[in-house]
């Protein structure tokens, strides 16, 4: 017979919390999601920058051809807006990378924890496949196989 798990109870809200198999695993966990939401947010912000730099470059080089008159003004212009915009993309990528990494390690930290059956009870229990299953459930994070790239 298993031990039945007592769930950390969040402070900042009254009600229990996803059955966390103890306080410090929740913790990992809510610095886990906070850093993925902050990936996710990037890079959705890294895909817009793309597509806008993408049709700054296209209109930059196609502008010449469409107008011949105006082309060439409207064109520069559109290459100091290509500039800029290539530049905050690059950021953009740059953050997009290393939030990736800091949510890969906190990911394996995580799944190593789970692994091993880090929880607060001496005897058998299902709280780290209790977690498993909340977390898929509710996030759609797999904590099974490989870091999903969603």
């Amino acid at each position: 017979m298993g031990i039945l798990c007592h769930y950390v109870v969040d402070s900042i809200i009254d009600r229990p919390t996803p059955p966390f198999p103890s306080v410090r695993m929740a913790q990992l966990f809510y610095e886990f999601l906070r850093r993925y939401n902050e990936w996710k947010y990037i890079r959705r912000q890294e895909t817009i920058g793309m597509f806008i730099v993408l049709t700054l470059g296209f209109l930059a080089l196609t502008m010449p051809w469409l107008f011949p008159k105006v082309g060439i003004v409207i064109s520069i212009a559109m290459f100091i807006l290509f500039y800029f915009a290539a530049r905050h993309y690059i950021k953009l990528n740059e953050q997009v990378c290393h939030l990736y990494v800091n949510v890969h390690i906190l990911h394996h930290h995580l799944t190593g924890k789970l692994e091993v059956g880090f929880c607060d009870h001496r005897g058998t229990c299902q709280c780290a496949e209790d977690f498993r299953v909340y977390v898929l459930k509710k996030y759609n994070i797999s904590f099974d196989d490989g870091f999903p790239l969603r």
